[in-house]
């Protein structure tokens, strides 16, 4: 199946039926093909044809899901930015991607997109043919050398004639993830794995028709849009905004009867904060699936409970697509409570194996998770490599997190392999950030922990100078707030003459440990 197809049996069926909830704007699902259309003709119109890419930088609102749609109508891949992406990481991506085409919002919320977009690398964007702008016309070119025109223009009427739509397995969005290297890896799925995906999940977290899904995060990623898939496939309302308020959100919950949603344990934390003292605030919800970014908030499974609320853990990656797997609304809560559960695809399979040995390890035993299921990517773009290196002869994907099987079809995640850190809600590599800070000025070596702090974890980073040369902590945080999304900026960086290593017959290891402590002593300082 395709998306045209998926989107064409709603709006027959159910012409009248929400589709979104665009804050406070209903969108029916007939006008969400019909916009869907429009923009996939006005796309054809300018040039755009199957096998290209899109550049979607965009909030959640009913220009992100019409663009994904007339994209995928057209088979050009959507490559998903970040709304908090900055020049180095926006670059980055539409050079990497191979973008021809950028979507985006430049006058949203005030904030600096078209200042983002003007301190990218010029070499980095030489590939754009153009850039469609929504929100208010832009006057002067946002990118040399490349056209521009607006989201709300209209397409001839005959743009799309003769166009067939592209098949289910035409390559639909692109995720980025942390790699074992500095740059992220772009995810490929194509059409008909994210909608199989959906009906998964849809069926498994018990989603209908008249069912509503609140989107507890950004479309941009494997979390948000994994959430909408499940909703779409049900034929379901989706109910968000551009920018995540937990008051707004518990607003909506109670007044469109949202009866699923899936966030970050912070997220729901605010929401449940901002319903007040209510008994029971939300009697729609039905299942709020959380992934557990925020160390601090372990009694949240408890209030949840008393508020009425079945909280499900959850699992996921870009790779696989989150709610991979999830805790059923039905067992106790010391279960439901952990990060893991069932594989939402009946024919999906889990195993662990031995780091050491690299043996198949019994149920019960903590090892590497490996997964295969019909939600898998289709690799990395334009790197075969690293899809051989991710993915084994029989299909199963090395997630790199550790954890125990109970059976076949279900497990329970233990720990992320290796020095990630989850970041905001984002699991970030830290050897991106220590790149970018030993390229600046004066800086020899970098290295980057996480620490818990006031409730979430924070990067702190610790450089050393070349010699002869002064950084100052100050200097170098605005430097990586002018390149970087804020979530990566550290939170206060040390200056020292050397890292606290362990010494072996084969290394100096640093002790990340170590400089864990003196990341906490600098905050306390501070």
């Amino acid at each position: 199946m395709n998306f045209a197809t998926l989107l064409e049996r709603h709006a027959t069926q159910r012409p009248d039926a929400v589709a979104f909830y665009d804050a406070d704007q209903p969108v029916q699902y007939s006008e969400l093909l019909a916009e869907s259309i429009r923009v996939a003709g006005l796309l054809h119109a300018q040039g755009a044809r199957q096998g290209d890419r899109l550049a979607l930088w965009l909030p959640n609102c009913t220009a992100w899901l019409a663009t994904f749609m007339a994209c995928a109508r057209l088979g050009i891949t959507v490559v998903s930015m970040n709304t908090r992406f900055r020049s180095r990481e926006v670059g980055d991506l539409i050079s990497r991607g191979k973008c021809r085409w950028l979507a985006m919002w430049p006058s949203f919320k005030g904030l600096p997109f078209r200042q983002i977009l003007g301190d990218v690398d010029p070499g980095q964007l030489r590939g754009l043919k153009a850039v469609m702008v929504v929100g208010e016309a832009s006057e002067e070119p946002l990118v040399a050398g490349a056209g521009s025109f607006h989201y709300s223009d209209a397409a001839p009427a005959d743009a799309l004639d003769g166009v067939p739509q592209a098949p289910g397995s035409a390559h639909a969005l692109v995720y980025t993830t942390s790699g074992t290297t500095s740059q992220s890896k772009l995810v490929v799925h194509d059409q008909q794995t994210l909608i199989s995906h959906g009906h998964n999940v849809a069926r498994y977290f018990g989603m209908g028709p008249s069912d509503a899904v609140l989107l507890g995060a950004p479309l941009c990623g494997a979390f948000g849009f994994s959430s909408a898939l499940g909703g779409l496939a049900a034929g379901a309302a989706l109910v968000s905004s551009p920018v995540l308020n937990p008051a707004e959100c518990a607003a909506q919950i109670q007044q469109r009867r949202v009866t699923h949603t899936f966030a970050n344990n912070e997220l729901l934390d605010r929401i449940l904060d901002a319903a007040g003292a209510q008994d029971q605030p939300f009697p729609s919800l039905r299942v709020a699936g959380f992934a557990s970014f925020a160390p601090s908030l372990e009694d949240l499974p408890e209030r949840m409970e008393q508020a009425g609320i079945k909280l499900v853990g959850l699992y996921g990656s870009s790779e696989l697509q989150a709610l991979t797997a999830g805790q059923s609304p039905d067992a106790p809560l010391s279960e439901r409570q952990r990060a893991g559960g069932h594989l939402v695809a009946p024919e999906a399979r889990v195993r662990a194996r031995d780091i050491e040995t690299n043996e198949i390890l019994p149920h019960g035993e903590v090892g590497e998770i490996e997964i295969r299921t019909p939600s898998l990517m289709k690799g990395y773009l334009d790197n075969e490599a690293a899809t051989a290196k991710a993915i084994d002869a029989e299909g199963y994907f090395r997630t790199g997190d550790l954890g125990h099987t109970v059976d076949d079809r279900s497990f329970v995640f233990h720990a992320r392999r290796g020095d990630f850190l989850r970041l905001s809600g984002f699991l970030v590599n830290p050897l991106e950030i220590e790149n970018y800070i030993e390229s600046l000025d004066g800086v020899n070596n970098c290295q980057v922990v996480g620490v818990a702090h006031q409730g979430k974890t924070v990067p702190v980073a610790f450089v050393i100078a070349k010699p002869g040369h002064a950084v100052q902590e100050s200097g170098i945080i605005a430097a990586c707030k002018a390149q970087l999304a804020g979530f990566k900026v550290p939170l206060r960086v040390g200056v020292v003459a050397s890292f606290p290593v362990v010494e072996s017959a084969n290394s100096n290891k640093i002790q990340r440990g170590k400089l864990q402590e003196m990341a906490l002593e600098l905050l306390n300082a501070g």
